[in-house]
């Protein structure tokens, strides 16, 4: 298969590798790569605060380009203002949800028109669904990809669920089509949200499921009575952190089973400190954080897309104790983890890996399994795309 011409499309920075979304866009660059593609990535700076020199270093200078995602159209740059002020009162019904277009600079066409002239790509991938009016400005014969890694329609009962009050990127599911109509390919990242799309979506469109390669660990049941979570301050993991600090360690400490409960990650910075856990904050190598774990916890019990955390886990060959969102769209006859959505359940099944080395042993085995089919899985579907099938 001959390496194809790709423009990849993101406001996501991908370096440092500390939230799910930038270990998404790092996998599926290193997916391409592997593929033999040359990747051109337009970074779409959006939020001054991210620095892009890492990630350029990553794609390589010669194929960095940034464009300043700044510049709005009046009405959206008022709504957007009004918008923010309702949240701050609590009153966001008047803008419910977001428009699809209206995180783009309308200056954005010219930039794609002149790249084009520069350089004939034969793929042009969107990641996320506000990034598909980039499509618009494609030349015909050009295979348009959008990565959802959400579906963003259920993006608000989301937020609601956890009393969070700052919707971000909320939409309804009229806009998300319309959206997704603008690809040949619409990328989801587990299949129940695949089957989602294929709902939405007009026919002609493809729909198929590309989710995280990692490299596998061997299996092995680490000698430590170490529970980990390693995560980012996303509202979701402190509020599934949150609940499980306060409902499951007290029954874990009530057992008088051993155990050392581990957070690494920026959801440090938003956990109170405690003599009842170990705060390691940002580590340089996450490595050495999984081969210490007995266990890995996802204690998340709200969400969309894939939960990353999960799937990063299993690929350390890991035990992981989750509620059933944290297996979301992974479904599989391999036991590498223990779902629990009681709190009593919960603390049970972290207790039982702790005590049982074969049981800890044998849940490595088959995440490291399941992982190796699942890889291949995700290749076929990028194949798929780059193939034209």
């Amino acid at each position: 298969m001959q390496g194809k011409k790709i423009l990849f499309i993101s406001d996501t920075i991908i370096m440092p590798l500390e939230r799910g979304n930038r270990k998404r866009v790092y996998n599926l660059i290193n997916m391409m790569r592997g593929a033999g593609c040359d990747i051109d990535f337009l970074f779409l700076h959006t939020y001054p605060e991210e620095d892009p020199a890492l990630t350029k270093e990553f794609i390589g200078e010669d194929h960095f380009i940034t464009f300043k995602n700044k510049k709005r159209p009046f009405h959206v740059w008022l709504k957007r203002k009004v918008r923010a002020v309702l949240e701050i009162l609590h009153m966001p019904w008047i803008f419910r949800n977001f428009s699809i277009d209206e995180s783009l600079s309308p200056d954005l066409g010219a930039c794609i028109k002149e790249l084009f002239e520069k350089k004939k790509y034969d793929i042009v991938w969107c990641e996320y669904i506000y990034t598909s009016k980039a499509l618009l400005y494609v030349p015909d014969g050009v295979t348009k990809v959008i990565d959802t890694v959400n579906a963003f329609t259920f993006k608000r009962a989301m937020y609601d669920a956890v009393g969070y009050k700052h919707y971000i990127f909320a939409i309804n599911k009229k806009e998300e089509a319309k959206g997704l109509k603008r690809a040949d390919y619409v990328v989801a990242i587990q299949e129940e949200e695949e089957a989602f799309f294929k709902t939405i979506v007009p026919e002609g469109v493809k729909v198929l499921t590309i989710g995280e390669n990692m490299p596998v660990s061997e299996p092995y049941a680490a000698k430590t009575d170490t529970i980990l979570f390693l995560g980012s301050y996303y509202v979701v993991n402190q509020q599934g952190v949150k609940d499980f600090i306060a409902n499951v360690l007290p029954l874990l400490k009530k057992s008088g089973v051993p155990y050392t409960f581990k957070l690494v990650g920026s959801i440090c910075k938003h956990i109170p400190d405690s003599d009842e856990y170990v705060k390691m904050g940002y580590v340089e190598d996450i490595e050495d954080s999984y081969k210490d774990a007995r266990l890995v916890i996802n204690p998340v019990n709200q969400g969309t897309g894939l939960n990353i955390k999960s799937i990063e886990a299993i690929s350390h060959a890991k035990p992981v104790v989750t509620h059933s969102v944290g297996v979301r769209g992974l479904k599989s006859d391999k036991h590498f983890a223990i779902v629990a959505d009681d709190y009593q359940a919960y603390a049970d099944a972290i207790i039982k890996v702790l005590k049982d080395d074969e049981l800890a042993l044998n849940m490595s085995k088959d995440a490291a399994a399941f992982m190796k089919e699942y890889i291949d899985k995700n290749n076929a579907s990028l194949e798929a795309i780059l193939e034209g099938k």
